[in-house]
């Protein structure tokens, strides 16, 4: 008949060795080589993620060369997203400025055409009044009548073409804010991580 497995009891009955004694240090010698090695794997598998992210990278063993190579990486990174926002900073100041410029244009069309509105129905007017008067006459209230017709229509067609570009700046403007909304996240992202990171090392 099989003796039974000893209980977890009895397994954790040994005594540890007494602090000082032979046993006592290789075990500490033991623990302390497997916290190292455990620390140089996971220095090593992180040295090695830096290797394939980076680009052209992958190959290297030198560890100095992927720490060296990724440090650079990430200053050309922060490099190029300060300048993408300075980039996007500009081009939204040019289109709110673009977008100011049209709208005077709107309104100065839109006054334009109340005008000619305004000069269309006294003709009109005018005409209604006068038509017991000469053929010639009627044909000059009818020809200052068509031409301000033409203009009401041309001013109707300017305005309807400067709301159009208002509303792209619009959108584009819009594309602007969220793009550099997205910037600053990432950049604040980065910032907390790093120094997250630098908490991690110090503790």
């Amino acid at each position: 008949m099989s003796e039974p497995p000893p209980s977890p009891d009895s397994r954790n009955s040994k005594k540890k060795p007494e602090q000082g004694t032979e046993e006592w240090q290789r075990l500490r010698k033991d623990n302390h080589k497997e916290v190292e090695r455990r620390r140089r794997g996971n220095i090593n598998e992180g040295i090695n993620e830096l290797a394939r992210i980076v680009p052209n990278g992958a190959g290297e063993k030198a560890k100095g060369a992927v720490l060296s190579r990724a440090v650079q990486y990430i200053h050309h990174l922060k490099d190029n997203e300060a300048r993408n926002i300075e980039k996007w900073t500009l081009e939204k100041l040019l289109m709110d400025q673009a977008m100011g410029d049209s709208q005077v244009q709107l309104e100065d069309m839109r006054r334009m055409y109340e005008e000619e509105r305004a000069l269309n129905a006294r003709l009109q007017a005018e005409k209604d009044d006068n038509q017991t008067q000469k053929t010639n006459d009627n044909y000059d209230y009818k020809a200052k009548f068509e031409a301000s017709q033409a203009q009401v229509q041309t001013a109707h067609k300017q305005i309807e073409e400067l709301q159009k570009a208002v509303q792209a700046l619009t959108a584009q403007n819009e594309l602007a804010e969220a793009q550099l909304d997205q910037y600053r996240k990432h950049s604040e992202e980065d910032e907390a991580d790093g120094a997250s990171r630098k908490r991690a090392r110090i503790e």
